[in-house]
């Protein structure tokens, strides 16, 4: 695995042991890992990462896996580099200053895959603290393609469509990625390599992309219908080009402080 990474520790050797000696207790740790008295007969991995949408809780928050911290400081809407992880049953905990949010006690790590752990929900939208554990997509697209997953990060957005279409194309007669619910995320799409405006809207309203100029007088202060989001090259936003051989994730999320406003994250990099 070629990104930026760090090691879960699994424990510390003792400089005075022969080299044999030393080997055979650094494999056994390793076998024996960090999972909460599971064992592993193979020393294969896993990696994932971690990303904070949970608008209302504002300060960092921890993941612990078997009881160590391994995720220290998580701030919203930025995600963490990768940790490996070995490829068992863990017990993963979310805490908030030392309280527990969230307790999964059997999560399940597959050898070879790659993670991004949402970690989601919101008091105020009545949706309590949840995670949401992606599979990463690590297999090429077809020649000249690019694949693209959205999620829906927003607790309290509702279903929104979302439209994906060349600059220069005609608006496409139905969403990209239609109803997409608060709190989920779409299957991959794959699409020709390009550039791409990207538009979020709420259910069947397409206002913003076919008519985005403010209404003529005597409507009194004209406002311009606006997109939930627009990556269209308006509002300081550019324009998405993708590469053949690429697999990314676009994730929208509650703008803070606001709540009633959305934003998305830097596309992440799940291959190439």
């Amino acid at each position: 695995m070629n990104r930026l990474s760090k090691w879960i520790p699994f424990g510390a050797g003792t400089k005075t042991l022969g080299m044999a000696a030393l080997g055979a207790m650094a494999l056994g740790v390793m076998l024996i890992s960090v999972a909460c008295g599971t064992s592993s007969s193979s020393s294969k991995t896993t990696e994932m990462r971690v990303v904070h949408l949970a608008p209302d809780e504002q300060q960092p928050l921890e993941m612990l896996i078997d009881n160590k911290s391994i995720f220290s400081s998580i701030a919203y809407g930025v995600p963490t580099a990768f940790a490996n992880v070995t490829a068992i049953n863990h017990d993963l905990k979310i805490n908030l200053s030392g309280t527990n949010l969230l307790d999964s006690p059997t999560e399940p790590f597959v050898a070879g895959t790659s993670y991004t752990y949402l970690i989601i929900g919101s008091t105020t939208a009545g949706v309590s603290i949840q995670g949401n554990k992606l599979t990463d997509d690590h297999t090429l697209a077809d020649k000249g393609m690019f694949k693209l997953r959205v999620v829906n990060g927003s607790p309290n957005s509702g279903p929104v469509d979302v439209y994906i279409e060349p600059p220069a194309g005609p608006f496409p007669a139905k969403p990209t990625i239609g109803g997409l619910a608060s709190n989920t995320v779409s299957t991959y799409q794959s699409l020709a390599s390009g550039s791409y405006k990207i538009y979020v809207t709420p259910p069947g309203d397409t206002t913003c992309i076919t008519n985005p100029t403010p209404p003529p007088p005597p409507v009194p202060n004209p406002i311009p219908p606006s997109c939930l989001i627009n990556l269209d090259g308006r509002n300081n936003t550019a324009v998405p080009a993708f590469q053949a051989g690429q697999n990314r994730t676009l994730i929208m999320l509650n703008q803070v402080p606001g709540g009633g406003s959305y934003t998305t994250l830097p596309f992440l990099a799940d291959l190439n």
